[in-house]
C-alpha cells in the first residue's frame, strides 16, 4: 500500500516526502572512503534559521527527516533540532558513526528526539578491519560496547556497511554480527569519489564477487524475512511515469551546513540557499528539481533494459557517475 497508494499520490501532487539535513561536515572519525567534501565553504545555518525550517516543512507535509553529517551528533545544537523535529511530528532518522552514542547520548536521543532509527556504520566485522577504514584506533570497540548498550536501553538502531577491498572477505560476518547485535544491516554502494570529484576513494573498491556474494545473501535472507538489505531506489509504477534510474527531483531534497538545497546528497548543485529564500520558494519555483528529473530520466533511456551495474556494484546512482566525470578517467561505469 505505501508504494502504490501514498508514494504515488506523494510524487502526484509533488509532495516533498522527504528531507535530508547534513547538519556539519564536521566528524569524530576520518573514513578513508568519505565522500564530503571538507572543502565546501559557507555559513552555517543558525538554530532560528532550523526552527523556521522544520515549521514550514512541517506545513509542506513532509513526513522524513533524516539527520546526518559529517557526524550530526556533534552539531553543537544537535539535540536542540532533534526536540524540534520530535515536537513537530516527523518520522525522524539519525545516521551516525556511533563514537559519540555514549550512555548519556543515548538517554537523551529516547527522551528528547525519540528517533524512529539510528542508522550506526560499520566498517569491518574485527577492529583491524574496521579502525583500518575510520583511521582512528579503537573506533570498532568504541562502536560495538555503545550500540549494545542503545540496544539494551530500548534504541532502535541498525547498521549501514559499505562493501570494500578491505572488508569484502568480512561480509558475513558483519551480516552476522548485525544479528548478534539485534541490528539489522543495509548495503550501499559503491565506493564513489568524493564530492568534489577526488577519486582516491576508488582505490579501495571491492571486487564484482563480493557483489554477488551480497546479492545472494540478501535473497537468501529475503526468503525467510531476516533483516539483511541492498539499497534500492523507490521507482514509479509502470505506465504512470518516465522510467527514469531514481526518484531524483521527485519527493525528496539534501541540505547541505550552509543552506544549500539539493535535489541529491551528491549532486552539488544548488536550488537556492536558506539564507536568501524559504524551502517552500525553493520547492515550488527552482526549475532545479526538473532538471535533475530529466537527468535521471536521460540516463535510464542511455541504460535502456540492460541489469543497472556501476563501479562492479549491481547498483546505479547517477551522481556517482556525474562526479566521476569530475575526476581522473578510472572512474568508469563498469
Amino acid at each position: 500500500m505505501y508504494r502504490t497508494t501514498v508514494i504515488r499520490t506523494v510524487r502526484e501532487r509533488r509532495l516533498l516526502h522527504s528531507v535530508t539535513l547534513e547538519l556539519t561536515y564536521r566528524c569524530n572519525l576520518d573514513c578513508f572512503y568519505c565522500y564530503n567534501d571538507r572543502t565546501k565553504q559557507g555559513t552555517p545555518l543558525s538554530l532560528a534559521q532550523y526552527r523556521t525550517l522544520l515549521e514550514d516543512l512541517a506545513r509542506m507535509q513532509t513526513l522524513f527527516l533524516m539527520l546526518s553529517g559529517g557526524e550530526p551528533m556533534v552539531h553543537p545544537h544537535f539535540f536542540e533540532i532533534g526536540r524540534m523535529t520530535k515536537e513537530l511530528g516527523f518520522v525522524t532518522n539519525v545516521r551516525t558513526n556511533g563514537h559519540t552514542l555514549d550512555p548519556h547520548n543515548v538517554g537523551r536521543l529516547l527522551h528528547e528526539v525519540d528517533p524512529y532509527m539510528v542508522e550506526v556504520t560499520l566498517h569491518g566485522a574485527t577492529a583491524e578491519v574496521h579502525d583500518r577504514q575510520t583511521r582512528v584506533p579503537g573506533s570498532f570497540d568504541r562502536l560495538l560496547l555503545h550500540l549494545r548498550h542503545a540496544r539494551s536501553a530500548g534504541l532502535r538502531c541498525g547498521m549501514v556497511i559499505t562493501p570494500t577491498a578491505w572488508n569484502g572477505h568480512q561480509i558475513e560476518a558483519m551480516v552476522a554480527l548485525g544479528d548478534a547485535l539485534g541490528a539489522p544491516v543495509r548495503f550501499q554502494g559503491p565506493v564513489g569519489p568524493r564530492d568534489n570529484g577526488d577519486t582516491e576513494p576508488l582505490s579501495i573498491q571491492p571486487q564484482p564477487e563480493v557483489w554477488d556474494r551480497i546479492v545472494a545473501l540478501v535473497a537468501e535472507r529475503r526468503a525467510t524475512s531476516a533483516g539483511v538489505h541492498l539499497r534500492k531506489e523507490v521507482t514509479a509504477d509502470a505506465g504512470a511515469e518516465k522510467p527514469a534510474t531514481c526518484s531524483l527531483g521527485m519527493t525528496s531534497i539534501d541540505i547541505d551546513p550552509f543552506g544549500n538545497v539539493q535535489a541529491c546528497l551528491h549532486l552539488q548543485e544548488p536550488a537556492g540557499n536558506l539564507h536568501e529564500q524559504s524551502i517552500v520558494e525553493i520547492w515550488h519555483t527552482s526549475p532545479l528539481f526538473a532538471r535533475a528529473r530529466q537527468r535521471a530520466v536521460d540516463a535510464a533511456t542511455r541504460l535502456g533494459d540492460a541489469p543497472r551495474k556501476q563501479l562492479g556494484a549491481p547498483l546505479f546512482c547517477l551522481a556517482v557517475e556525474e562526479n566521476c566525470g569530475k575526476g581522473r578517467p578510472r572512474c568508469g561505469r563498469a
